[in-house]
């Protein structure tokens, strides 16, 4: 089982389903051939899209080449060449002598010790933890294709954080607690014509990284497996090429095909020396937030750290943030300056908890091509378009918090003279409506926000806005009208006061829509 030389992965083209290597898989890549991979789950695409784009630009820069588009051998004798004295045991699955290194799986300095478990199924490896199972049902096969765990393995390895005593962490992440988002703006879906467009850039990437002051070496390590790892020593990135592909957890892959298992050992530091840096260490994928950059004593910029997303997921304020510059953005979250069409931002990210994995998030934003100028070019046009973005969001924050919040307290609670804002109840409800407003607006933001034109007043098109904005909140009133319970000797004052309280907490929020013929009537 290697994957140099063997047919392992499972890609489906125009002619089929077709077995593949890996320099196979590469090549066909870069003629834009394989429309899907079978075996991958939804949470690993994005980690094997990275995998791919970063072994494919080692290969290029070691050659001092920029063509992504290669036959099959010349990704096979470069990807060997990576391997350096590892030769083929670098790539292969399964390796019985524990003191060599396999695909993914680090040397063991001391062969008699114990796993500390074994694993017999693909998703067990899996990143994936115990909060959710994410529509992947754990365990849930005893064979499973050879690909599966190769992407499991990959996942595993490039996507993992802290999971306990023993259990460490990747490098390109905020703290061990935190998550690896891969954000990428992009021009198209077709999984070959991304991995091309983003290997391009990501080999200009390369030259602003090796400009900063991590210490990468051009002649650095690639594959982080190759070295022996006895669960203590560290690498640091002065070793390492910036395009290193890590691993942070001591597996070895056992048996025959049909009954493969992992065993798991035990580290009790990270692979990566490089905890003091928050996830900053020049990861094209991964934004930097500098919200809370301050300068210290000895005159260096601290609390820097890279984007980590809460459990609530991603939010329209993340995307709106990345667009408009609120984070420091690399090359793969730009368009190259050729490009002519609509782009999409795209974001995926698995949020975890302490032991646990709080859910996959992924989103779209389209960027219509009149506005990929403004986003990405001039700074007046942009900052009077980030202007907006801004008042945006503000104005779904009052709706939620000053209008549709307050009617809704009042109709749970039967319409009172003083609201009771601690109420738990009330608060375990709101929760739900406010989530379903998120939703509905969140859905139109974008699209509103792309439509303004420079020979629209401010003024109108926040009015605009705020239209959409009340008509949700209307609509979220009625449904939950619907629904909950009221109080039954009061029902018809109780809806009237829902509907009197919306309109004057909207009128006192937003004074200048006092003039609009809303047709102040629902539920």
């Amino acid at each position: 089982m290697n994957l140099l030389t063997d047919p392992l992965f499972r890609t489906r083209t125009n002619q089929g389903v077709e077995l593949m290597s890996l320099p196979e898989l590469l090549a066909s890549y870069g003629e834009k051939r394989v429309q899907q991979l079978v075996g991958l789950q939804r949470h690993q695409h994005d980690a094997f899209h990275v995998f791919l784009c970063y072994l494919a630009g080692a290969v290029l820069a070691k050659r001092n080449e920029t063509n992504p588009i290669q036959k099959a051998e010349y990704w096979r004798e470069g990807l060997l060449r990576l391997a350096d004295s590892a030769g083929m045991d670098a790539w292969r699955l399964v390796v019985d002598d524990p003191a060599k290194p396999a695909f993914m799986q680090p040397p063991l300095l001391t062969a008699d010790q114990k796993p500390t478990s074994v694993v017999t199924t693909p998703d067990e490896l899996d990143v994936l933890q115990t909060a959710k199972n994410h529509d992947v049902k754990r365990a849930r096969a005893n064979w499973a294709d050879v690909d599966t765990w190769i992407y499991s393995l990959i996942s595993l390895q490039t996507m993992s954080g802290f999971m306990g005593r023993g259990n460490q962490g990747i490098s390109r992440m905020n703290s061990g607690f935190g998550n690896r988002p891969i954000v990428e703006v992009i021009r198209t879906h077709n999984i070959g014509e991304r991995w091309l467009d983003a290997v391009s850039r990501l080999l200009d990437h390369r030259h602003e990284v090796f400009q900063k002051p991590f210490g990468f070496k051009p002649d650095g390590m690639v594959l982080v497996w190759l070295a022996p790892w006895d669960g203590e020593q560290q690498l640091s990135l002065q070793e390492l090429d910036p395009f290193y592909v890590e691993i942070c957890r001591r597996v070895r892959l056992k048996g025959p095909l049909n009954s493969l298992s992992a065993m798991l050992y035990s580290a009790n530091q990270q692979r990566i020396a490089a905890k003091q840096l928050a996830g900053v260490v020049g990861d094209a994928w991964l934004p930097i937030d500098e919200t809370r950059a301050k300068m210290g004593k000895d005159g260096q910029l601290g609390g820097i750290k890279a984007l980590t997303f809460p459990p609530t997921g991603i939010t329209i304020e993340h995307l709106r943030s990345i667009l408009f510059g609120d984070y420091v953005t690399h090359a793969l979250q730009r368009p190259h300056p050729s490009w002519q069409n609509d782009l999409w931002l795209s974001v995926s990210v698995l949020v975890r908890g302490q032991g646990t994995t709080d859910g996959f998030y992924s989103k779209e934003v389209r960027i219509p091509r009149g506005k990929v100028s403004i986003l990405f070019g001039s700074a007046p046009k942009r900052d009077w378009l980030g202007g907006l973005s801004r008042s945006g969001i503000d104005s779904a924050s009052a709706m939620r918090n000053r209008v549709l919040k307050y009617a809704v307290f009042s109709y749970l609670q039967g319409a009172p003279d003083d609201v009771k804002w601690d109420q738990n109840y009330s608060s375990s409800v709101w929760t739900s409506i406010e989530r379903r407003f998120e939703s509905l607006w969140s859905d139109e933001y974008f699209p509103w926000l792309f439509s303004l034109t420079e020979s629209e007043s401010e003024d109108a098109a926040l009015e605009r806005w705020i239209n959409i904005l009340r008509q949700h909140g209307l609509q979220v009133i009625e449904e939950a009208v619907q629904v909950l319970p009221s109080h039954t000797g009061r029902q018809y004052q109780v809806k009237t006061a829902i509907r009197s309280r919306f309109w004057g907490a909207y009128f006192r929020t937003f004074p200048n829509m006092r003039g609009d013929d809303v047709g102040q009537s629902t539920v």
